[in-house]
């Protein structure tokens, strides 16, 4: 059955975080949070605050081993409604200084290349299974094969799932989840685990700026 989008099967937050590569390119990752708690969701700044401190600390850490070409400039929190659209009519948006990532300013690939972190949820299949978010400019290097070594994975696995168990912590109403809006099979599943491939990824949207110069 071909995917066709509809509403989600119930509000959410919407976490997303960001910023600037090498000639004007930009990245961004998110992630989405069901209500655990039952309370009316709002755009909190408080929650926001501590999910900022979270991705910032995951952003500068040596085990993400993000280049230090990839600047965090923003992080966004706010509350989507079943409709797929912001339900307050302004950002909820906490602005960071271009922090830089944990590794050399140097990045070793182009902007475009990024790798996958795997957020799974204990179901193999069916809608909203399993989600993901692309870290930016990965400082992994692959090897003869073209693959990433283990310890290199196992690196980011563990650092991403720090995030995940940060983010969860900082409240019992909001846990990270993965959501699906395909019509007749709208739903959400709680994030269990993470997974990271050796195989790194490409990101098209994040090379899109840069003047060719034949």
């Amino acid at each position: 059955m071909s995917y066709t989008a509809g509403p989600f099967d119930s509000p959410h937050v919407y976490l997303q975080w960001g910023g600037k590569l090498p000639g004007n390119e930009q990245w961004s990752c998110g992630m989405r949070f069901y209500n655990a708690g039952g309370a009316t969701l709002i755009n909190d700044p408080t929650w926001l605050a501590s999910a900022k401190t979270a991705i910032q600390a995951y952003h500068v850490s040596t085990s993400s081993y993000i280049s230090g070409a990839a600047k965090l400039s923003f992080v966004k929190g706010n509350v989507i409604g079943t409709d797929g659209h912001y339900v307050a009519d302004t950002t909820n948006e906490v602005v960071v200084a271009d922090v830089a990532g944990g590794g050399s300013a140097t990045p070793p690939h182009p902007n475009q290349v990024a790798l996958a972190i795997s957020l799974t949820t204990g179901y193999s299949r069916g809608p909203a299974h399993r989600g993901r978010f692309y870290m930016p400019l990965p400082m992994f290097l692959p090897d003869v094969n073209g693959l990433i070594s283990t310890g290199d994975r196992d690196f980011a696995k563990t650092s991403a799932l720090g995030l995940v168990t940060a983010l969860n912590a900082i409240t019992a109403n909001l846990k990270v989840g993965v959501f699906s809006r395909k019509v007749g099979v709208a739903g959400h599943r709680a994030v269990t685990g993470v997974e990271v491939g050796r195989v790194l990824d490409t990101q098209r949207r994040r090379r899109r700026s840069l003047v060719e110069g034949y």
